[in-house]
C-alpha cells in the first residue's frame, strides 16, 4: 500500500514532510487569565516538490505563518491556512513552489489554557492557578501546531515565559535563565533527544520538591504540594531504585541527565511517561504515613515502574502508530512494573497478584461481542482515545507474562536487548519484537503463536474430558470461542501452549501440551495413575478458560481446601467456574458449592480478591431479583463464606504481619459490614465515633488501612448528621487520597434524600476537583439500585453539558458511559440506553453502548435462568 493511500485510509499526514527539529517558544505570563501565546519553528525536509504543508492544529488561532526554502538563494513566503476540524489538521497553501530539500515553518500563534485536563490546561491548587500538559494520544496540536503522530520524531528546544516566583519544568534541564520584565522570566531549557510530540511536557505552578541520584547518577525529584514534600520520598526511593535496575535489565542507560516527578492538583489520569518530566494524580506519587494505606502504597510503586518502564519502552522505543500502543502501554510497561516491583519490594508478592488485578481484569470485558483485538486499525483521533482501555493494557501485558514463560527469562531478556538496540530513538511495530525474541528463543513460530493472540478478539474456552487407559490418561482438548453471553463462535481458533500440573507434581508443569489451532485435540498423557487428578493452565499464565468435567473439577477440590494447589491455581479454578456460571455453561449454584467446599478456610489476598469480586457483581444483579429474600439470603452466605478468614483477621493489625494481611482485612471487613454483619458494623461506628471525638494526633493514629471500611459502613447507615460530619472530614483533610475515601463514602449512603444530595455536592467545582468527579459519580451508580437510577437519570438531563466539561473526545465520558447503566437488569432500561445513544451520538461512544446493552441483556439472563435455583440453594 502507498504511502498516499495510507494517509487516505487513516486521515494521516502525509510522509513527504518530514520535521527534524523545533524551536517553541510558550509565553505563559497571562496564566491568570488563562491565556498563552507562542511560536514555533519547526525544520523541515520536504521530499517532493508541494504547494502545500499540513500539520495538526487544533482551537489555535495561527496568527502568522511562513515558509522559509534553504536554498542557495534563501527563500521566505507567506502562508494561507485552512483547517479541518474533524481531523485536527491544518493546510498551509503557497503561492509559490516548495521544492524538495530542507526549509523552516514559521508559525505564530494564541490560544486558551483549557479546563478540560488535556493540551495545555489550568490546575488549582489552594487558590494558586498552575498550568500543566498533557499530550497522549493526540492533544499536543492543542497547545502548538506540529506533525501529532508517534512516527514523526523530532528533536525540541523549549523556551518558557512564566512569572518568576513559579517553578517552570519541562523535559530537560533549565539551560538558562534571564528576566523578561518585572514579574517575568524566560527559561530555556536543553534540547530533548529525537522523541514524538505528545512526549513533550511543560508545568507551571507553585511546588517543593525532594531530590536523590541513583547509581548511574541521574538526578531525581519528585515535585510535591508545597508544605508537603516528605510525601514524596517514599516515590523518591522507590525511583532510585527501579530506575538503575531498569538500566541494567534493558543494557541501555536511562538516556537523560534527569528525572522529575511531579504530582500535580488536577490530572485526569494515573501518570503519564512524558520524558524526563513524568506527572502524576497525586495520590499515585504523594505518600502520607497516617492517611496512605499498604495497597495504595503498593499501586503507587507499580504506577511509577510502569512510567519509568515507558522511558526506554515508549520513549526510547516509540510504536509506529496507534494500532500498536500496547507496544507501549503492554509489552512492558504494564508488565514489567510488576518485575520491577517484586525486585524492589519481594515482600508485596504482586506477581501473585497480578492474576486477579491485571489477567482477570482484561478477561471480564475481551468475553464481550463488543471487545477488540489488542492490535486494531485507528482512523481518526477518537479512535484512539477508545483504545486506552483493560485490552490494550491488561491483556497485552497478559501476553507477555505468557511470551516470558513460553520462551524462558534469558532469550526474553535478550530479545528486549537486541530489539532496544536496533530501534533506539526510533519507531517499531509488533512484528519488530517478535522477531527478535523468536531469533533469541529459536522459535521461529513464535509470530504465528502470538498474531491469534494480539490479532484476534477475545480468548477461547477450553472444554476438558478424560478417559484412563492403564497407567495412561487420555484427554481430549475442544477450544471455543468464550463468549460472556454463553454463544458460540467457531470462527476463531488460538495456538495454545498448555502446562499441565499433576497430584504428584502439582506446583511443576509435568506435562506440556500445544494445541496448534485446531478446535479439537486429543492428547496422551502417559505414567498417570487413576488416582491423579491434573490440572491445565498452571499458575494462570495462559489467557483462556478452562472447562472440566464434572470429575474432574470435584477431584481438585481437596488440593484447593487443603492448599496444595498455588494461590494463581486456586485463584483461577473459581474464577472459571464463576464466569461460565455468568455465562450460562453451567450453574451458579456449581460455583457457590465450589465455594462452600473448597475456599471457606481460604487465606490468600489475591484469591479472596477474586472471590468477593465475583461475590459483589452477583450481588448486583440479585438487587433486581424479584424474589423478595434472596437478597438477604445471599448476604447471610457471603459472611457465612468470610466467617473464617474474618476471625482471623479482625480490626487490628498483628506484630510484624505482612502487607497482604492488611490489605486482605480491609476487604474482609468492608464486606462483612456491607451485608449486614452486625459485629463489624457495631465496631465500625464505635471507631468512627472515638475519629470524631478524638484530637488531630489521635485522628491520624487511626490505621489507614480500615478507613474505608469504617467510612461505607457508617455511609451505609447513616443520616443527616453523618453526612455533615463526612462532608466537614472531607474539606479538612489535605490528602488526596483521604479525600478519596470520604468523597466514597458520601456517594454511599442508602437514604435515597441523601443521595440526591451527594450528587450534588460531587458536582461541585468549589468542593470536588474535576478530577474525581468520575470517581464519585460511579461510586455513586454502583452503590444500590437506587444510586444506579439517580447516576442514570442525571447523565441523561446533563449530557450535553459533561460532554461540554470533558470534550467530546475525552476518554473520561467512556467511563461515565461504561460504569454507569451497565448496571441495570431489565428490558425498560435497554430501551433507554438505546434512545439516549439516539438522542446524543458521538462516535467515541460506539462500542461503549454496545458493550452495555451486551452487558444489561446478560444481567437480565442470569435472573431468568438463575434466580429460582439460587434461592433454592441459599434455602438450604
Amino acid at each position: 500500500m502507498t504511502d498516499k493511500s495510507v494517509c487516505k485510509l487513516t486521515h494521516r499526514l502525509p510522509t513527504t514532510v518530514i520535521p527534524s527539529h523545533y524551536q517553541l517558544y510558550i509565553d505563559a505570563s497571562q496564566l491568570e487569565q488563562y491565556l498563552f501565546q507562542g511560536k514555533v519553528d519547526i525544520d523541515i525536509q520536504t521530499t517532493e516538490i508541494s504547494y502545500e504543508i499540513r500539520l495538526n492544529s487544533f482551537d489555535l488561532n495561527l496568527t502568522k505563518v511562513e515558509y522559509q526554502q534553504k536554498t542557495p538563494i534563501s527563500q521566505r513566503f507567506n502562508g494561507s491556512v485552512e483547517f479541518n476540524k474533524e481531523y485536527e489538521q491544518v493546510s498551509i497553501r503557497f503561492t509559490e513552489e516548495i521544492k524538495p530539500g530542507t526549509g523552516c515553518l514559521h508559525i505564530e500563534f494564541k490560544g486558551t489554557i483549557n479546563d478540560q485536563l488535556n493540551g495545555f490546561y489550568r490546575t488549582k491548587d489552594n487558590n494558586q492557578i498552575g498550568a500543566c500538559t498533557q499530550f497522549e494520544p493526540a492533544y499536543a496540536r492543542q497547545a502548538f501546531p506540529c506533525f501529532d503522530e508517534p512516527a514523526l520524531k523530532a528533536k525540541f528546544t523549549i523556551s518558557i515565559r512564566a512569572s518568576k516566583h513559579l517553578t517552570t519544568l519541562s523535559n530537560m534541564p533549565i539551560k538558562s535563565h534571564r528576566n523578561d520584565g518585572p514579574h517575568t522570566c524566560i527559561y530555556d531549557f536543553d534540547t530533548t533527544p529525537i522523541m514524538s510530540t505528545y512526549l513533550v511536557a511543560y508545568v507551571i505552578g507553585v511546588y517543593d520538591y525532594v531530590e536523590a541520584h541513583d547509581s548511574n547518577n541521574v538526578q531525581i525529584r519528585v515535585y510535591t504540594p508545597v508544605g508537603k514534600k516528605e510525601r514524596g520520598l517514599f516515590a523518591l526511593h522507590t525511583t532510585a531504585k527501579i530506575l538503575p535496575f531498569f538500566a541494567e535489565y534493558f543494557g541501555v542507560k536511562y538516556p537523560l541527565s534527569k528525572l522529575d516527578m511531579i504530582a500535580v492538583a488536577d490530572f485526569g489520569y494515573g501518570a503519564m511517561e512524558n520524558w524526563g518530566l513524568i506527572t502524576y494524580h497525586e495520590t499515585y506519587l504523594l505518600v502520607d504515613p497516617h492517611t496512605t494505606t499498604q495497597e495504595t502504597k503498593q499501586e503507587l510503586a507499580l504506577t511509577v515502574a510502569h512510567e519509568l518502564a515507558h522511558q526506554w519502552f515508549g520513549n526510547l522505543v516509540t510504536m509506529e502508530w496507534w494500532n500498536d500502543l500496547w507496544l507501549n502501554e503492554d509489552k512492558f510497561a504494564s508488565w514489567i512494573q510488576f518485575l520491577a516491583v517484586n525486585h524492589v519490594y519481594p515482600e508485596y508478592d504482586v506477581w501473585t497478584q497480578f492474576v486477579s488485578d491485571t489477567l482477570e481484569t482484561c478477561m471480564i470485558p475481551d468475553a464481550l461481542h463488543n471487545s477488540h483485538p489488542i492490535e486494531m486499525p485507528i482512523e481518526k483521533p477518537t479512535d484512539i482515545d477508545e483504545i486506552f482501555d483493560s485490552i490494550t493494557y491488561e491483556k497485552g501485558s497478559s501476553v507477555i507474562r505468557f511470551l516470558h514463560a513460553y520462551i524462558g527469562d534469558e532469550a526474553f531478556r535478550t530479545g528486549l536487548a537486541n530489539y532496544l538496540a536496533e530501534y533506539a530513538y526510533k519507531n517499531a511495530i509488533t512484528e519488530n519484537l517478535w522477531s527478535h525474541l523468536s531469533r533469541t528463543s529459536k522459535r521461529p513460530e513464535l509470530s504465528e503463536i502470538l498474531s491469534t493472540w494480539t490479532k484476534q478478539i477475545g480468548y477461547p474456552v477450553l472444554n476438558v474430558t478424560q478417559e484412563q487407559k492403564g497407567n495412561n490418561r487420555l484427554i481430549t482438548i475442544e477450544q471455543t470461542r468464550f463468549l460472556a453471553d454463553g454463544t458460540t463462535d467457531d470462527n476463531l481458533k488460538w495456538k495454545i501452549p498448555i502446562n499441565i500440573c499433576t497430584k504428584s507434581n502439582p506446583t511443576e508443569h509435568v506435562h506440556q501440551l500445544y494445541m496448534n489451532g485446531e478446535k479439537k485435540q486429543e492428547f496422551l498423557l502417559e505414567k498417570l495413575s487413576e488416582s491423579d487428578w491434573i490440572k491445565l493452565n498452571l499458575f494462570s499464565v495462559g489467557i483462556y478458560r478452562v472447562n472440566y468435567s464434572q470429575c474432574m473439577l470435584e477431584a481438585l477440590v481437596p488440593c484447593i481446601h487443603d492448599h496444595t494447589l498455588s494461590p494463581q491455581d486456586r485463584f483461577g479454578i473459581q474464577a472459571d467456574v464463576y464466569e461460565l456460571a455468568r455465562s450460562g455453561h453451567v450453574g451458579y449454584v456449581d460455583y457457590l458449592t465450589l465455594l462452600r467446599h473448597a475456599y471457606k478456610h481460604e487465606d490468600n489476598l489475591t484469591v479472596w480478591k477474586s472471590i468477593l469480586q465475583k461475590l459483589d457483581d452477583l450481588n448486583s444483579i440479585l438487587a433486581y431479583a424479584h424474589l423478595d429474600n434472596i437478597k438477604k439470603l445471599f448476604r447471610i452466605f457471603i459472611c457465612e463464606i468470610l466467617s473464617n478468614i474474618y476471625g482471623k483477621l479482625e480490626w487490628d493489625p498483628f506484630p510484624n504481619e505482612g502487607s497482604q494481611a492488611a490489605m486482605l482485612r480491609e476487604l474482609v471487613l468492608v464486606q462483612m459490614s456491607l451485608n449486614g454483619h452486625s459485629k463489624t458494623r457495631e465496631e465500625a461506628h464505635k471507631r468512627f465515633q472515638s475519629l470524631l471525638s478524638s484530637n488531630n494526633q489521635d485522628h491520624q493514629s487511626i490505621n489507614p488501612n480500615i478507613r474505608t471500611a469504617i467510612y461505607l459502613t457508617v455511609a451505609q447507615t447513616g443520616n443527616q448528621e453523618t453526612f455533615e460530619q463526612f462532608k466537614a472530614l472531607y474539606r479538612k483533610s489535605d490528602a488526596q487520597e483521604e479525600k478519596i475515601r470520604l468523597l466514597m463514602a458520601l456517594c454511599s449512603f442508602d437514604d435515597e434524600a441523601i443521595q440526591y444530595q451527594a450528587l450534588e455536592y460531587i458536582w461541585n467545582e468549589n468542593e470536588v476537583r474535576k478530577q474525581d468527579h468520575e470517581t464519585a459519580f460511579v461510586t455513586l451508580a454502583a452503590h444500590n439500585c437506587k444510586g444506579c437510577e439517580i447516576a442514570w437519570k442525571y447523565l441523561q438531563d446533563n449530557w450535553n453539558k459533561i460532554e461540554e466539561t470533558y470534550g467530546e473526545h475525552d476518554a473520561h465520558l467512556i467511563k461515565f458511559i461504561e460504569k454507569v447503566p451497565s448496571h441495570f437488569a431489565t428490558r425498560d432500561r435497554e430501551g433507554e440506553v438505546q434512545k439516549f445513544y439516539v438522542d446524543h451520538p458521538n462516535p467515541l461512544l460506539n462500542r461503549s453502548i454496545k458493550k452495555v446493552l451486551e452487558l444489561i441483556n446478560i444481567r437480565r439472563a442470569i435472573l431468568e435462568r438463575d434466580e429460582h435455583n439460587i434461592h433454592q440453594f441459599l434455602s438450604t
